[in-house]
C-alpha cells in the first residue's frame, strides 16, 4: 500500500523522526451522527498534517444521517439529512433533546476538501456504510428496505433520532444494487482515493431472516444464510468499484460469511478477530481496536467524565498500543498496512467536545502511527508540556491531564460504562467463534 507523504511541521513535543513505520495512518471521522462544516473539517486536516498522519476517512452516512450529495438521488440529502431530534445521554437512561439536527456537503464543497486534504499529505477515503445502519436511506428511497415501500415507510419516519444500531437493512433486489453502485459511482467522480469505504459492519440480519423475499433470492442464488448474502451484497458494490480502478475498505464483519473481495483492505476495530482472518486471508488491514483507537470512549472512571461510553481509554492507554508485536509471526506482520484512531460522534455535538475527545490523545497515537509502539511513557511524559503547549496556541480545547474542566462537564447526562476485563473476555469469545466458523487455526 503506497502513500503519498507531505513533510510539514509537527506540532511540537512529538518525536517524528526518520521515516514513518506505517504507510497508513489514519483517522476516520464520523460526521453522520454529527455534521461538521467544512471550515471545521479543514481545520482538522491541518491538525492531522501536524501529527505525521496521512488519512482522514470520512464517515459520511449512517441510520442518523446521510452527508453526500448525490445527484441522482436527491432526497438522500433532502430528507436523509435531516433529523428532527438527537438523544441525548447514552444507554437506558437517556432521553431526546428535542433539537433538530441538519446538515450536508454538496459534490463541489467536497472536491475543494480532498484538494485542501492534498496539498496537505493527507488522503481522503470516503465510507458509504451498506447493507445496514440504512435508516436514513430508508427515510428517503423506503422501495430500497426490507418488506415494501408501504412496509417500510410505516417503520420509518425519518433518519433515526436514537443512537445504537437500527435494524434497517436494504434490501437485496437488483434496483437496490443498481442504486448502490450509482451512489458508489457519484462518490468515484468526487474523491480520487483508490480506496473506498463500504461498512460492512453491523448490519442486523433478522429482517433478511424473516422476510420470505429475501429468502427467495438467497436460494435463487445458492446462499447458505444471511452471513453470505452480505458477503455477496458486499462482493456486488467491490466489483462495480474495481470497475472504477478503486479497492474498497470494509470494517472486520465483511468476513464473516464469505470472502467479499480479494483486494479488500480490513479495517479491523474489534481486536484480533478480523486483524487475524484478514491477514490469514492475505488481505493487508488497518488495525483500529477499539480498546487502544476509539476517542469516543470515556478517558477516566471518574464522574466528573462526560457522557460514560465504553471503557477507559487514557492517554497513557493510548501509548500501550502495540500494532505488531515483535514476536508477531511474519505471516501476520506483513499484511498490517497501518492504524487508525476512529472518533465516533454520536456525544461530540460541538467542536470543543470533538477537541475534547481527541487531544491529547491523537498525540500518542501519532507517534505509535509514525514510530511504532508501544512507547516510552518516560519519554513521552517529559514532551508532554510541549505538546499540550502547542495544541494551546493553536486554540485546541483538548482535555487537562488533571480532568474536565467544570464547562467540560455534562452532569446529568446519563452514560453506560463498561470494564476492559468485561471487553477482553468478549473479544476472546469472539475470536473462538470466528476461528470455528472459518476453520482458522
Amino acid at each position: 500500500m503506497s502513500a503519498a507523504h507531505v513533510r510539514v511541521s509537527p506540532a511540537a513535543g512529538l518525536r517524528l523522526d526518520g521515516e514513518p513505520r506505517f504507510a497508513w495512518r489514519g483517522v476516520m471521522l464520523d460526521v453522520a451522527r454529527r455534521f461538521r462544516p467544512i471550515a471545521e473539517l479543514e481545520r482538522f486536516v491541518e491538525l492531522l498534517a501536524a501529527h505525521g498522519l496521512n488519512v482522514l476517512q470520512l464517515h459520511l452516512t449512517d441510520d442518523q444521517g446521510w452527508r453526500f450529495e448525490v445527484r441522482a438521488y436527491p432526497r438522500l440529502t433532502e430528507i436523509g439529512g435531516r433529523r428532527s431530534q438527537s438523544q441525548l445521554g447514552h444507554g437506558p437512561r437517556s432521553t431526546l433533546d428535542g433539537v433538530p439536527h441538519a446538515g450536508s456537503y454538496t459534490q463541489h464543497e467536497l472536491r475543494g476538501l480532498v484538494r485542501f486534504a492534498a496539498e496537505r499529505g493527507i488522503r481522503i477515503v470516503p465510507e458509504i456504510d451498506v447493507p445496514g445502519h440504512a435508516q436514513a436511506i430508508l427515510a428517503a428511497y423506503p422501495e430500497f428496505g426490507v418488506g415494501g415501500a408501504d412496509t417500510v415507510r410505516a417503520r420509518v419516519a425519518e433518519p433515526w433520532t436514537r443512537y445504537g444500531i437500527s435494524d434497517e437493512v436494504l434490501n437485496v433486489e437488483e434496483a437496490t444494487l443498481e442504486f448502490v453502485g450509482t451512489v458508489f459511482d457519484e462518490l468515484c467522480e468526487v474523491f480520487d482515493s483508490e480506496f473506498i469505504g463500504i461498512g460492512g459492519d453491523e448490519a442486523r440480519k433478522r429482517l433478511w431472516n424473516e422476510d420470505a423475499r429475501t429468502q427467495e433470492l438467497m436460494a435463487e442464488r445458492g446462499l447458505a444464510d444471511e452471513e453470505e448474502l452480505q458477503s455477496w451484497f458486499l462482493a456486488r458494490i467491490a466489483d462495480r468499484l474495481r470497475g472504477h480502478g478503486r479497492r474498497v475498505v470494509g470494517w472486520d464483519e465483511m468476513l464473516e460469511g464469505r470472502d467479499p473481495a480479494p483486494d479488500a483492505v480490513v479495517a479491523s476495530w474489534r481486536g484480533p478477530v478480523g486483524a487475524e482472518l484478514g491477514a490469514r486471508l492475505g488481505h493487508e488491514v488497518v488495525l483500529c481496536p477499539d480498546l487502544w483507537t476509539y476517542f469516543d470512549y470515556r478517558q477516566s472512571d471518574a464522574p466528573e467524565e462526560p457522557i460514560p461510553v465504553g471503557t477507559v481509554l487514557s492517554l497513557e492507554d493510548v501509548a500501550t498500543f502495540d500494532p505488531v508485536p515483535a514476536d508477531a509471526p511474519d505471516w501476520y506482520a506483513s499484511r498490517i498496512a497501518g492504524v487508525q484512531a476512529n472518533v465516533w460522534t454520536e456525544h461530540l455535538d460541538t467542536r470543543d467536545r470533538l477537541d475534547y475527545a481527541v487531544f491529547p490523545r491523537l498525540g500518542a497515537f501519532a507517534e505509535v502511527a509514525w514510530n511504532g509502539g508501544p512507547l516510552d511513557w518516560a519519554a513521552f511524559a517529559e514532551r508532554l508540556p510541549a505538546y499540550l503547549a502547542w495544541l494551546d496556541a493553536q486554540g485546541v480545547d483538548a482535555r487537562p491531564l488533571d480532568g474536565p474542566r467544570p464547562d467540560q462537564q455534562r452532569p446529568g447526562v446519563p452514560g453506560v460504562p463498561r470494564e476492559r476485563a468485561d471487553r477482553l473476555a468478549e473479544l476472546e469469545r469472539l475470536t473462538a467463534t470466528l476461528r470455528s466458523q472459518r476453520s482458522v487455526e
